[in-house]
């Protein structure tokens, strides 16, 4: 009787010291968190090479984890980028679809900068494919949502310069891209160099054709800075048109030669 109630005595124990001991270790880890983390790293790499198939696949494979442990900030991020990448693809019916499923999704409660951002990449696809009346419903709908917590005040303001110089309004797109410029110079050289080529078209467009050059030339250095091909080419034409309204063909030529030497992927 005593080497039994001595057992369990020692079970009792012994249990005791196994909590305090594992009170003691770092917190526990989630696996799968770390594995979505993993593949949406990875095809953030591939993404900024250029090798959006492997990015595809990468941020593909993310969505599957987030979903299976109902991350839902991980499985926003993982629909934002898959719909950046098809869009970077041209597959715009499938980057839209993406878009779609987050904006309209009635059983996951998504945070407003999540709506927010999609609704201002849906409105620059929309866009893309010249539909300006869908883009400018987008638009109202991201700004609505772009709150607290929310840093898409200069993506916005460029995206509304982008529809003004679709509807060729200089005065307009000047305002905003202006406005992004103020609010993203040192802070994100990206929508920085965005704004200085939204202002260089508008200014292409008023005819200042030195005050386009400086702008787009300006650009031309960030964008050279962040290696963005995309980017890059569209400085160089910009630059291009500038120098055929300054009188300086030779220049102009030079301009075009190096922008079709860039193959933006």
């Amino acid at each position: 009787m005593m080497d039994r109630l001595r057992l369990s005595s020692a079970i009792v124990l012994s249990g005791l010291l196994f909590l305090t001991a594992c009170g003691q270790t770092a917190p526990l880890r989630n696996a799968r968190l770390e594995l979505a983390a993993e593949y949406s790293q990875s095809a953030q790499r591939a993404y900024d090479r250029g090798d959006y198939h492997v990015a595809l696949r990468q941020y593909e494979m993310a969505l599957q984890v987030d979903v299976a442990v109902e991350n839902i900030a991980g499985i926003a991020i993982d629909m934002l980028n898959l719909a950046r990448v098809n869009q970077m693809l041209g597959r715009w019916e499938v980057a839209n679809a993406y878009l779609d499923k987050l904006l309209q999704d009635s059983a996951l409660e998504y945070g407003t900068p999540y709506l927010a951002t999609a609704a201002t990449q849906k409105s620059l696809l929309l866009l893309q494919q010249g539909d300006v009346k869908g883009a400018r419903l987008w638009l109202e709908k991201a700004s609505a949502w772009c709150v607290a917590e929310c840093s898409l005040a200069s993506v916005i303001d460029n995206a509304r310069a982008a529809i003004a110089l679709r509807e060729k309004d200089s005065d307009q797109a000047l305002h905003w891209a202006e406005r992004a410029a103020s609010a993203s110079r040192g802070d994100s050289p990206l929508e920085y160099a965005n704004a200085l080529r939204y202002m260089s078209e508008a200014q292409l467009m008023r005819a200042e054709f030195a005050t386009a050059s400086r702008l787009a030339d300006e650009a031309l250095v960030v964008d050279k800075s962040l290696g963005l091909p995309e980017k890059i080419k569209q400085d160089l034409l910009l630059l291009a048109a500038a120098y055929v309204g300054l009188g300086d063909t030779e220049q102009a030529k030079r301009y075009r030669e190096r922008a079709s030497r860039i193959v933006a992927r």
